[in-house]
């Protein structure tokens, strides 16, 4: 098998399940039900690699963007604070799945499935409209505030993005989202900011191999230090790749050792696929197709 074919294996082994694609719209489908059922919600979508079709198999979480009427969360004129929005979503959650294991994660409410599935609620509030054309919503920003977000418009601009890369931007995605849960430990590093980075630094587009655009992405993220990247439309700040900074440093420690290792596996691919081979087992940490 060459190192081309071994990276079209490495596709199709990690792409998800029938059963895992099924399962998280069942999951989305009763938590919207009990949300509709206690709140008045202006609409739901699903958000994130789900969505986007990043996800892959075993790992990647479902995230239900649930935009709620602001009369919910209005008290005297003012918004009230994030943080009482996500635990009074919580409480709901919790009220209609006693059993299952809830918790707040910074800016949404996770719901962990005894399937293994993982949900992540996102509440939003509808705030303007970003050039006539694209919703802008409030959703938490951790600390108990709100910041502005546009899953619509990002969306469209990772999925262009995909298309003049013919396709690879999207395999890309998953690969290094592989890579992330192969590292030991898990590198913390968000799937937002890996399309986000893929798209604007246009990493996948030309002719390329997907070991060549592996090698660029790692490249791109070192080079930025892992840093939070500005929001291309420069309607939520900026996109952070990690939640801390010990997270920062472990994980540019890891995108920095990866990227080496795959310049070495690109060198060597040519005159000797062992090393290439051995060298991309390293990067996957021992889960690159033989």
């Amino acid at each position: 098998m060459s190192i081309s074919q071994s990276f079209s294996s490495l596709i199709s082994r990690i792409q998800p399940l029938a059963s895992e694609v099924e399962a998280a719209k069942q999951h989305l489908a009763t938590i919207q039900t009990r949300l509709e059922t206690v709140f008045e919600l202006s609409s739901c979508r699903r958000t994130g690699s789900f969505a986007r079709g990043t996800s892959i198999r075993g790992f990647s979480d479902a995230d239900l963007f649930a935009v709620f009427r602001k009369s919910n969360f209005t008290r005297a004129g003012s918004l009230i604070s994030s943080s009482t929005v996500l635990n009074s979503v919580r409480q709901e959650l919790v009220a209609r799945y006693p059993n299952t294991p809830i918790s707040r994660d910074v800016m949404a409410i996770s719901v962990a499935f005894a399937d293994g599935r993982h949900v992540d609620v996102v509440p939003a509030l509808f705030d303007s409209m970003h050039q006539e054309k694209w919703p802008v919503y409030l959703m938490p920003d951790g600390v108990g505030g709100w910041m502005k977000t546009c899953p619509s418009i990002y969306d469209a601009y990772i999925e262009q993005a995909n298309r003049a890369s013919g396709g690879k931007l999207l395999y890309v995605a998953q690969m290094v989202k592989f890579w992330r849960e192969c590292r030991s430990p898990r590198v913390p590093l968000s799937s937002f900011h890996i399309e986000l980075v893929l798209a604007s630094e246009e990493t996948c587009k030309g002719v390329k191999s997907y070991g060549e655009c592996v090698r660029d992405i790692f490249r791109s993220l070192a080079t930025r230090g892992c840093r939070a990247m500005q929001d291309p439309f420069r309607i939520a700040g900026y996109i952070p790749a990690v939640k801390t900074e010990g997270q920062r440093e472990s994980t540019l420690a890891s995108v920095t050792y990866s990227r080496d290792h795959a310049n070495t596996a690109l060198t060597a691919e040519l005159w000797q696929p062992a090393e290439a081979r051995r060298q991309w087992g390293i990067v996957f940490n021992g889960k690159f197709p033989a």
